[in-house]
């Protein structure tokens, strides 16, 4: 029955959309490009409710010019640095969430195959070389062989817990192997990935993949990982564009981010936290741990803005737009991108937020612009998960505002 209930309050939605003057027309908006569209350094590793590249692209176009500085205050994987470094503009980048910093990072610049395979190959030399003991996490074992184990904790201890100090080139290959720590295999058994068969996007609990791989004969692959890592890197090298613009990228907090940068942006193009829907270190635990966070307690210890309640996340929106609004000037814009949250059949909207709270405190904003963008729920990320795929988002909002 709540299901039911939710699909008539949707209803009710897309009726009243129908009436609003920004209506998505396909042959002016993102919506001409299929969902697969842009470029393959994109890819490097799925990320929970990220925006497809065409999006950030329709809007960088739109507001923005050569050589304009574009900032994204909440990077996620780097999808607006990118497009934007692709469309010839100065590029920044924040993020407070580790895993999303060294997925940005390794979007900030584009590297030469050979400079790459030469550094994979000094990693799989070190690795050779390693004389220390290595001790495989037993909660790790479920998902991986001992062998493929040894090598990914390897990684862990020499690179990846060093996330925040390691050069350009080892974060780059450090995001390959975070886009290749779990995800499906072919029908035939062939994987790119390290783990047995499993969600690419969602780190998926050890209790339930010990279920489900026994339910399925799940077999978990021997691998020399390097060489995985090497084919993944040339593919992706050798599938995209190289562009000689280089994005700053800083691991930090948005509400600071006057500590940052004194630039003034064309575009801010961003995708704020969803209210409480998504725990991204625990969607991303297995990932988390290759950075060198062991458990609950070090991933809260980061302090994400991703759990609050509603009265917390208004609070968290208006301290958010009253730090960003600091680094505007009246040539700027500011372009939000807002999930509806649906929670016990009570939807809850960036829309009510602005009207009832934000905009009576935040002065110097002017919402200018308002586009709705339906959710298909077949093409989800989180559909890798099946039935425990997430239904809490249906309708993207993108909000556009100035500075007055």
């Amino acid at each position: 029955m709540p299901n039911d209930n939710n699909e008539v309050i949707y209803e009710k939605i897309r009726k009243i959309f129908k009436n609003k003057k920004k209506v998505l027309k396909k042959d002016i908006t993102w919506k001409n490009y299929s969902r697969m569209w842009g470029d393959k350094t994109h890819r490097i590793c799925s990320y929970v409710a990220m925006f497809p590249p065409r999006l950030a692209n329709y809007f960088i176009k739109k507001f923005s010019k050569e050589n304009d500085y574009v900032f994204d205050t909440f990077s996620g994987r780097g999808t607006t640095i990118l497009e934007s470094r692709l469309l010839k503009r100065k590029a920044f980048g924040i993020d407070l969430n580790p895993f999303a910093y060294v997925l940005s990072r390794a979007k900030s610049k584009s590297y030469s195959w050979e400079i790459i395979e030469n550094e994979i190959n000094i990693w799989k030399r070190n690795y050779d070389s390693f004389n220390e003991a290595i001790i495989l996490d037993e909660n790790l074992k479920v998902f991986y062989s001992d062998e493929n184990l040894r090598q990914l904790t390897f990684i862990k201890y020499k690179y990846g817990r060093n996330w925040n100090n390691i050069n350009d080139v080892d974060n780059y290959i450090l995001a390959i192997v975070l886009g290749l720590m779990h995800g499906p295999a072919k029908k035939n058994g062939e994987s790119i990935y390290f783990s047995l068969s499993m969600s690419n996007c969602i780190s998926m609990s050890k209790n339930y993949v010990i279920k489900y791989a026994k339910k399925h004969d799940l077999i978990k692959p021997v691998d020399d990982i390097f060489e995985k890592i090497k084919k993944r890197a040339k593919y992706i090298i050798g599938s995209s564009q190289y562009s000689n613009e280089e994005a700053k990228i800083v691991y930090g907090n948005s509400l600071n981010i006057t500590n940052y940068i004194d630039a003034k942006p064309k575009l801010i193009f961003t995708s704020p936290p969803y209210l409480n829907i998504i725990n991204y270190t625990q969607q991303n635990w297995i990932k988390m741990w290759l950075l060198g966070f062991e458990d609950k307690i070090d991933n809260n210890n980061i302090g994400l803005d991703d759990k609050h309640n509603l009265t917390n996340y208004v609070n968290f929106m208006i301290n958010y737009m009253t730090s960003i609004s600091k680094i505007m000037d009246k040539n700027s814009t500011l372009v939000i991108v807002i999930g509806e949250v649906l929670r016990i059949n009570t939807i809850y909207s960036f829309d009510d937020m602005w009207k009832e709270k934000i905009s009576k405190i935040i002065k110097n904003l002017k919402l200018i612009e308002k586009y709705t963008d339906p959710i298909d729920q077949n093409k989800k990320a989180t559909n890798s998960m099946g039935q425990r795929a997430g239904k809490s988002t249906r309708i993207d909002k993108i909000y556009v505002f100035k500075k007055i």
